[in-house]
Formats: C-alpha cells, structure tokens, sequence
C-alpha cells in the first residue's frame, strides 16, 4: 500500500509539473498516441512515385484516397473543405513552412484509414488551406510515422514501402548510411556541400527538388572563401519557393553547381544544380530516382541503396529558368534567369499571365491547370509590373533550344 501512494505521489507531482510546463493554453502538444492494427509485422505497401512524390493509396469509408508522405513535415496534413472527415479541432500547433514562416493553425484527428493490410486510428494532422494550384492528393502523411518506432523501406523503382515493427528487420541489408537528428520531430543530416563545409540538411520527400541550400548559410560560406564564389552559376532577384502560407520574400536567388555532394564518406552524388532558398537547406524527392532507402528510427540512420552497383552516381539535374507565384490569386513570374530562352522571349518578374492560346487565365489554378503539351506553340498575353499588355510566343513548349554547332 505504501509503494502504491508514493507512485501515486509521484505521478501526481510529475503531472502538476508537466502541467505547470504546459499551461492549458489550447496549444496542442507533438505526440504519437495513433495506433496501428498489427504488431510483429512485415507488410508491403503500395506507394507511387511520381513528379518526385512519394503517394500512398489509402482507404477512408470504402472510399480511396491518395496520402503524401512527407518526411519534411512532422505530422500529417488536411484540408478544409476537402474529402477527409477529420474531427472537430483537438488544439492549435505552431506549423512552420518549407520559407520558414510560421502561423497558429488548428490540429484535427482523421478519420480511421488503411494502408496496405494496416489500420491507422487515432492519427492527428494540422488543418491547412491548400496552396494556390491543383493537387492530386487529399492529405499528407509526416515523420510521425518512423517517429512512432516503425521502420521503412522506399523503393520507388518497385513501387512499394515496407513496412515494419520489428527492430533489427534491415539491419544485414547493404547501403550508404547516415546518421540524423531530429528538430522540430523532423530528419536532419549534415551534407559536406563544398570544402570542409557541412550543411545540415532537412531530409524532405514533400520538396521536388534535388537540393535547395540556405541562403543566409551560403552567403556566410562564400565570403569567407573565395573558392566557393567559383561554384555561382548566376545570381538573380525574385521569388521562386511556395511555402504553404505563400511565396518566399522577394530577394536574392543564387544558382549553384555543385560538383560533388557526398552522402557519407563511401557515396557521392554528382553534378548538382540548385539554388538557394529562404528556408532550411533540404534534401528533396528527386533522391529517390536513384536508389531505394531505409530510415531506421531507432539508430536515427539513412541507409541508401543505388540501384546500380556503384558508390557514386551522375545527377545533372536541370532546373527551371522561370519560376510562377500566386499574387492576389493571379499567376505572375516570380523569378527567370536572365540568360535562359523565357528572358529573350520577353518574360520578366512581375509580369502577369492574362491568357494562353485565346484563353483567360484568370486564377493560379487555372494557370496550374492549363493543358500544355510538350512541343506545341503557345501565344501568352502578358501584363507588366507597369500594367503594359504584351504577346508573346513560345515555338516548342516545355523544350531548351538545342546549341549551335
């Protein structure tokens, strides 16, 4: 009896603590209290991959949805007036976007929904309004998911995640590792971007590009060496990054070619292309084009597994020389790079999209929509900063003019 009332002192002491800790504020606090319906398992989990995305097909009442997973973000996502009937708010969450900015936004629970031959219950998301332009999934899926002890396998070539509870499941397999951290409940790892220099770096499935670096961070590096200015491919002003709360601030966006960036000390990735961007350097999506990967929460490592037998691989990613933001609900070009073919042609920041083809554009989204073919001419009516009416033609949409002979 003794034992059992200084538990009980205990618990009530902790819990006055942790509630002196944490007033009853409304905030609702990270946790990974969701359940999930088998335990000792090993399942395979349908995922396609596609635009550098990762999607899980899931079904919510009979019907299917498609989930994003999203390693970037902490825990899962949904949308007002979409298909999911999430629960009445549980609390507000201080949510942070791919630029940085941040905003109190309610946190709901969805609704109970399989994955493969698993049952997710009790899974909390952050309720957002969608981002200007159209989506092909319903919510998204976060680090939570590892966070909660299960271990995965991604390999987008096959088409499937596997998905486990058990502890030293992919132990014997072979791969490139890396260690991460965990801020804010997300994965971080350190990438050796130029000389001794190492960058720590949100591993972010929910990004498309293959790498995106601080810039803050950049420019620190670049004026302490000047080795590193050697690596500038251009230097532009403008916004190119859509967060969820909207673009990135107007600023300076410097184009980088980095020749080399080592995932360890035994693999290497080479001829990248990025840029710079407002919010933390990230590791995106495009990873996943060349090879499977294994994150395992319990050491906190990535393990990679090119799917050709070599310990480097040949990125040479291109990147878009002309970027688009939503603007009061209207398409304007955020950003082009004055030496691609969109600057000849007489794009330039500021500009907005009236029509393509004889067709309004009145909206972001039917800018996103719009049905371009790759190769085909397009006549864009353009208005100016200044709100000057311009035309414009493309001869071979989606194409880069090939170079002289």
């Amino acid at each position: 009896m003794r034992l059992k009332a200084i538990t009980t002192l205990l618990f009530l002491s902790n819990m006055a603590a942790f509630a002196q800790k944490y007033p009853d504020d409304g905030m609702y606090r990270y946790q990974l209290g969701f359940t999930v319906s088998k335990t000792d398992f090993v399942e395979k989990i349908p995922i396609l991959f596609e635009g550098d995305q990762i999607y899980i097909p899931v079904t919510i009442g009979g019907k299917q949805h498609l989930f994003n997973l999203d390693t970037g973000s902490s825990q899962g996502v949904v949308y007002y007036g979409g298909d999911i009937d999430y629960s009445l708010p549980i609390g507000n969450v201080n949510s942070r976007d791919a630029n940085g900015r941040i905003d109190t936004i309610p946190a709901v629970k969805f609704p109970p929904f399989q994955m493969g031959p698993l049952t997710i219950k009790g899974y909390v998301g952050s309720l957002h309004r969608r981002p200007p332009g159209r989506y092909r999934y319903d919510g998204i899926i976060g680090f939570d998911l590892f966070n909660k002890g299960l271990q995965a396998k991604i390999d987008t070539r096959s088409g499937i995640m596997i998905l486990t509870d058990r502890k030293n499941y992919f132990d014997e397999e072979e791969g490139y590792e890396t260690s991460y951290k965990l801020r804010r409940f997300v994965p971080y790892i350190k990438l050796n971007t130029f000389l001794k220099y190492q960058e720590e770096t949100l591993f972010d499935t929910g990004s498309q590009d293959f790498f995106a670096m601080n810039k803050a961070h950049f420019d620190k590096e670049r004026y302490k060496d000047p080795r590193v200015v050697k690596l500038i491919e251009n230097i532009e002003h403008g916004q190119a990054a859509i967060g969820n709360y909207g673009a990135e601030r107007d600023g300076q966006v410097i184009y980088i070619n980095f020749p080399t960036l080592p995932w360890n000390k035994q693999f290497t990735f080479k001829g990248i292309h990025s840029y710079t961007t407002q919010g933390d350097s990230r590791l995106g999506g495009q990873l996943l084009r060349y090879g499977s990967l294994i994150i395992n929460p319990k050491r906190k490592r990535l393990k990679f597994q090119p799917y050709e037998a070599t310990n480097e691989v040949a990125v040479n990613n291109t990147l878009d020389d002309i970027s688009y933001i939503p603007v009061d609900g209207k398409p304007v070009v955020g950003l082009v790079r004055q030496s691609s073919q969109a600057y000849k042609n007489g794009f330039r920041r500021g500009d907005i999209i009236a029509s393509i083809n004889g067709t309004a554009i009145n909206s972001f989204d039917d800018f996103k929509d719009y049905p371009f073919v790759k190769g085909r001419s397009y006549v864009f009516v353009l208005l100016s900063a200044r709100g000057f009416k311009k035309e414009i033609k493309i001869e071979q949409w989606g194409t880069k003019p090939q170079p002289a002979d």
